[in-house]
Formats: structure tokens, C-alpha cells, sequence
């Protein structure tokens, strides 16, 4: 049951596409709202914000609803909010709508995986199944800023808002006849859902994504001035070499979603290496531009593309529940936010050298690798036999089989 898949892959695109909307059309829109290109700027912060906390909430309430009338729902609503934002010249009134905006793409991330993990063939095909919808969210973010820069720089930056307004009004109705209808979750079901925040498990593999997308986007910032400053490189080859990455990032999402399912610890291990060795490489030869090249590609192809095994992780210990993979978008958010923060801080306490956002990255990946070593002291998970009849994947997401308890930090009360 792949269609469906894509369908939602394309519905996470349009949404994903807003988030970096605004960073395309700086400086238009600072000259049209007679507005500093910081105070624009913050937009970007809103729209987080509003995915970070707004998201968990509409899906809260959401959580009895059938997943397609939600979806169908919450689609709708941010095309039209999306499209309004042109109709209105004040500051205040636009960052408004950005953070309603954002709390609904937060929702239909949520909502997106969840309802891949229950179209899944099996429980052993949900991280790929995950994959193929998050490859919306790796393509989202290479078009979205260079489509909305080339709208507003051709037309004005209100046509980008109607642009993505109505594509997202067409995707609603696409998604009405392509989606299949699923039930609607039980009261039990979804208040077992709530009662999987009370694991301590399971706010330990949170940490580790929000270490992992920490890790990259304290880099991935700061990698423009990086590239053009330091490496030297033009600025038409620096466009060109963060499209390379944006390919990266789609080519190592597919990879890791393929075998995540069945390998999610090794790919994290090896993720993380990568990852801080890249950082590691780009902190120390960020001057010559045949080491700063291959180092941006790598953490393209190991920094957000782990999203599948760790959402894999999540899955295993809270299920796929709405709430637990809208929370974890959250968490996913914040660490962009928390990531390219401690970046700039980094920065501006290094004198205004971009290559201390690389060693703070690199700092992260290994705080992450850290935890995620603590969690898996002594995990031997144990693969059913081949022709072993397994739960399907819409009524409960996989468990892990054991040969013994896995030792996880958490697993200590006092830890």
C-alpha cells in the first residue's frame, strides 16, 4: 500500500515548504512591512514555536477523530490561514498567523506518521513506511526557500503565501480521494497514549533526537557564512553546494529508512560518528575548500536523515500513537531551535567564528552518542522466525523481543 504513502509524503512537502517560506523573502518582506530583516527574521522562531507547542495540542484534540477526517482537517485550515497571511499589513497580525500556521504543520507531521506507521505492511516495514513520508519533509526543505525566494524576487512575496495556500487546498482534496479511511482510535487506545509520557524510556530516546537534530542544525545554520567566509567558495556555488545537500539528505533518508527497521541502533552508532567527524573536520579545515565540501555532503547524508531510526526507537517503546509522534516532532523542532541557538552563542563568544558552531555540533553528536550507548548496554533484540505470524501494524506498533532486559539509563528509578 505504497500510493497512499506518497500522497502523504506529498501533503508533509507543502506543509514542510512553509517552515523556510519566510527565509526566501527577507529582505522583500522587511522593505514591504518597513521592518528590520532581524524582526522578519524572527518569523522563522514563531513558526517553530508554534510547531513545537501548538502542534501537540491540536492533536490532542484531534485524537478521537478518524486519522483522514483530522488530516483532511487540519490540511484545509493551514491552506486557508496560509493564504490569508498577504491579506493582512500589520507585523503582529502576520506573526499571528505564522504561529497558527505553524501549529498546524506541526499537527500534520503528527498525523502524517502516524498514519504511515498503521498503512505499513507489517510491524517490520514501519520505519521505511515513516521513510517514504519523510522524504516530504527532506524535499520540503531543499525547494522551500529557493522556490519562495525565485516567486518573490519574480512577483512579490504575497504570491508565495497564495502559492503555497493553494497547493495546500489542492493536496486536501487529493489526500479526500487517495487516503484510505481508517478508524478512528478507541478512548482506551488514546489514553493509553497519554499514559506512555509517564516512561522514562521513552523521554530518554527523545533526548537522543533532540541531541541528534541539535547536533545538525547548530552546524547546518551557520553553513552559508561558513561556506562563502571561510572556504571562499561564491555565492552562486554555495547555492549550489546546499542543494547538494538537500540531495544528500534525501538519498540518506531512504538508506536509513530501509534498514532502520531491523538495524536502528547500529545506524544511530554510525550516524553519530559521522556525523561529529564531519563537524569535526569542518572546525578544522572549514579554510580549504576540498575538505569543507565533503563535509557539508556528510552531514547531509548522516545528521537529519537518522529521523527514521529514531522515530523506529520511539515507536518501539510508546508505539505509533498521534500524541507520542506529534510530541516527538516537538521535540524534533526544538532541536533546530536549541541547536542553531547554541550555534550563534558559540559563535559570538568565539569573536565571530563560524567554526565554533562545527565544534558545538560536534559536541552534541557525541552527547548523543553518549546516551544512546547508555540505553543500549546489553540490548540483544530477538527477530521472530521467518514465517512467524505478526500483529498488523494498525492495531499496535512492534515491541521489542529480548534475550534479556535491556539495560537502558532509564531502566534505574534513580537515574
Amino acid at each position: 500500500m505504497k500510493r497512499p504513502l506518497y500522497w502523504l509524503m506529498l501533503t508533509l512537502l507543502v506543509v514542510a515548504m512553509s517552515e523556510l517560506q519566510t527565509m526566501g523573502m527577507l529582505p522583500e518582506m522587511a522593505r514591504s512591512l518597513s521592518a528590520s530583516t532581524t524582526t522578519i527574521g524572527t518569523l522563522i522562531s514563531i513558526y517553530s514555536f508554534g510547531m513545537a507547542i501548538g502542534g501537540p495540542l491540536i492533536v490532542m484534540a484531534l485524537r478521537l477523530v478518524p486519522p483522514k477526517g483530522a488530516l483532511l482537517g487540519v490540511v484545509a485550515a493551514y491552506a486557508v490561514l496560509e493564504a490569508c497571511v498577504p491579506l493582512v499589513h500589520d507585523y503582529w497580525w502576520i506573526a499571528a498567523l505564522r504561529l497558527l500556521t505553524g501549529s498546524l504543520g506541526g499537527a500534520v507531521f503528527g498525523l502524517t506518521l502516524t498514519m504511515a506507521a498503521r498503512l505499513a505492511s507489517s510491524p517490520d516495514r514501519i520505519a521505511s513506511s515513516i521513510s517514504i513520508v519523510l522524504n516530504g519533509l527532506m524535499f520540503g526543505a531543499v525547494l522551500g526557500l529557493p522556490i519562495s525566494h525565485a516567486i518573490a524576487t519574480t512577483w512579490n512575496w504575497q504570491a508565495s503565501f497564495f502559492a503555497l495556500g493553494g497547493a495546500g487546498l489542492i493536496i486536501a482534496l487529493l489526500d479526500l480521494r487517495t487516503l484510505p479511511a481508517l478508524p478512528a482510535v478507541s478512548a482506551q487506545t488514546s489514553a493509553e497514549d497519554l499514559r506512555q509520557f509517564r516512561s522514562p524510556r521513552l523521554w530518554s530516546r527523545y533526548l537522543v533526537s533532540l541531541l541528534t537534530i541539535g547536533a545538525t542544525y547548530g552546524a547546518f545554520s551557520y553553513f552559508t557564512p561558513l561556506l562563502e567566509h571561510d572556504a571562499g567558495f561564491s555565492p552562486n556555488t554555495t547555492t549550489l553546494i546546499l542543494f547538494g545537500y538537500g540531495l544528500c539528505t534525501v538519498l540518506g533518508n531512504n538508506v536509513v529508512g530501509r534498514y532502520a527497521d531491523r538495524h536502528a541502533i547500529t545506524l544511530l552508532r554510525i550516524g553519530h560518528l559521522a556525523l561529529a567527524g564531519s563537524l569535526v573536520v569542518l572546525a578544522l579545515f572549514a579554510h580549504l575548500p576540498w575538505a569543507a565540501l565533503p563535509g557539508v555532503l556528510v552531514v547531509g547524508l548522516v545528521g537529519v536523515t537518522m529521523n527514521p531510526a529514531l522515530v523506529a526507537r520511539v515507536v518501539e517503546v510508546a508505539g505509533a500513537g498521534g500524541l507520542v509522534n506529534t510530541v516527538h516532532t516537538s521535540v524534533i523542532t526544538l532541536g533546530v531551535v536549541a541547536g542553531s541557538a547554541i550555534g550563534g552563542a558559540a559563535i559570538s563568544a568565539a569573536g565571530d567564528t563560524t567554526t565554533a558552531a562545527m565544534w558545538t555540533g560536534a559536541i552534541l553528536a557525541i552527547l548523543a552518542t553518549c546516551v544512546l550507548s547508555a540505553q543500549t548496554l546489553n540490548y540483544k533484540p530477538v527477530h521472530p522466525p521467518a514465517g512467524t505470524r505478526q500483529t498488523p501494524a494498525s492495531r499496535r506498533a512492534p515491541r521489542p523481543h529480548y534475550e534479556q532486559a535491556p539495560q537502558d539509563i532509564t531502566d534505574n528509578p534513580g537515574a
